[in-house]
């Protein structure tokens, strides 16, 4: 976040926010230590209408802002390597939100307003580390009507890539879908491939729009970090830990809401089942599914935690050549799965979105063959007609 002073205020109306306002409004009082906050009714409606995540984070520079209110911002976009590792904690000096604030005629802080700080939301195509885990609205650009349904050549592809078009950052969810994505997916990246992704998990519904929740990527090593935090009983991710709280306000909301999750986002999903049961633990999240594909996350693990939760989990759609949620997510250990994991591994990590057995929606043994073939790959052809074969027998 980064603040700005706008200046001296006349005329306009404000109030300070105590406990008992901040209750009236939804808002978690525990995060007000300063009683002497000062705030207008439109960045107190703002703020009511954040999750308890964000409304922490935000109150966090109010008070600070309070405190020092003549102290320059100056955003550190580049949070040092320790802070980085250390997932459980929010690793940006600054959060995406802007606070307008101005001094009254009796030298108070007023909170003017609270808007998204646009200037940190996205980040160049040189720096996709330092992209924020933000809610963003996804949209499906008019007249689009290409499906992933069958094997797709690669112009193909590059079609169903430009259907999707990022919209703009959002408080809270407005859509009957949403979105986890997994690891190494810049927002571009992710914006398409989860509406991609959404389409073929809920084939019913005509999906013009979704929620995105964005899981930034921070290159190889360290979102493996983040998975091994989530994938612990402790405390877990600071992405985990805002997930949950977006969970929780829609679901007071009383919104249904259909949910997809990838690969590192199914850890990510299931960490925040788990944050949000141990601190709410007498709610349900009973309006709220999730289909999962190429789970990096322990398929029992986030059942059982769904199931207590009153959640519906469909049917996963795990490609058995896929070494995510085979050996990372510990879903088939056999001998034969690790070696089929193993001769399709560079597919995932230096291939091509068509060719790879996890990026791209499962779609059944016989179209991923048919996928390679189509675009040349014979001998990983072969093989799977190999696995087709001796499962056939089986």
């Amino acid at each position: 976040m980064t603040w700005m002073h706008a200046g001296k205020m006349q005329g306009f109306n404000y109030s300070p926010l105590t406990h008992e306002l901040a209750e009236e409004h939804g808002i978690n009082s525990a995060y007000i230590q300063n009683q002497n906050i000062q705030i207008t009714h439109q960045a107190l409606i703002m703020l009511a209408s954040l999750n308890f995540y964000d409304q922490q984070q935000v109150l966090k520079e109010i008070h600070f802002v309070v405190k020092h209110p003549n102290t320059a911002c100056k955003p550190n976009p580049n949070p040092s390597l320790f802070k980085r590792l250390y997932r459980t904690r929010y690793p940006f000096d600054k959060y995406h939100y802007l606070i307008q604030y101005k001094i009254n005629d009796n030298n108070q802080v007023v909170i003017f307003d609270i808007l998204f700080d646009r200037s940190l939301l996205r980040a160049n195509d040189a720096q996709h580390s330092h992209e924020r885990n933000a809610v963003w609205h996804v949209k499906r650009k008019p007249g689009a009507n290409n499906i992933y349904d069958e094997a797709k050549d690669r112009k193909q592809l590059t079609v169903l890539q430009t259907e999707w078009e990022l919209g703009e950052p959002v408080n809270q969810i407005r859509t009957e879908h949403a979105a986890v994505n997994g690891m190494l997916n810049e927002l571009n990246k992710a914006t398409w491939l989860m509406g991609v992704h959404a389409q073929v998990a809920y084939p019913q519904d005509d999906i013009r729009d979704y929620t995105l929740f964005h899981n930034p990527s921070d290159k190889w090593f360290l979102d493996l970090i983040e998975c091994g935090f989530d994938k612990r009983r402790g405390k877990k991710s600071h992405n985990a830990q805002h997930l949950a709280e977006v969970l929780h306000q829609r679901q007071m909301q009383g919104k249904a809401t259909k949910w997809l999750v990838h690969s590192q986002g199914a850890i990510i999903f299931c960490a925040a089942l788990e944050h949000f049961h141990k601190h709410y633990s007498s709610l349900r999240l009973s309006k709220q599914e999730v289909a999962i594909h190429g789970s990096g996350s322990y398929m029992p693990r986030i059942q059982s935690i769904a199931h207590t939760l009153g959640m519906k989990v469909h049917k996963e759609r795990n490609n058995p050549f896929d070494f995510v949620p085979n050996v990372a997510g510990r879903n088939d250990m056999s001998g034969s799965s690790l070696q089929r994991s193993l001769q399709f591994f560079g597919l995932i990590v230096n291939g091509e979105p068509l060719a790879s057995p996890h990026t791209l929606p499962y779609l059944g043994i016989e179209t991923y063959k048919n996928q390679l073939q189509l675009l040349g790959y014979d001998k990983k052809a072969a093989k799977v007609q190999q696995y087709i074969n001796k499962s056939t027998r089986a």
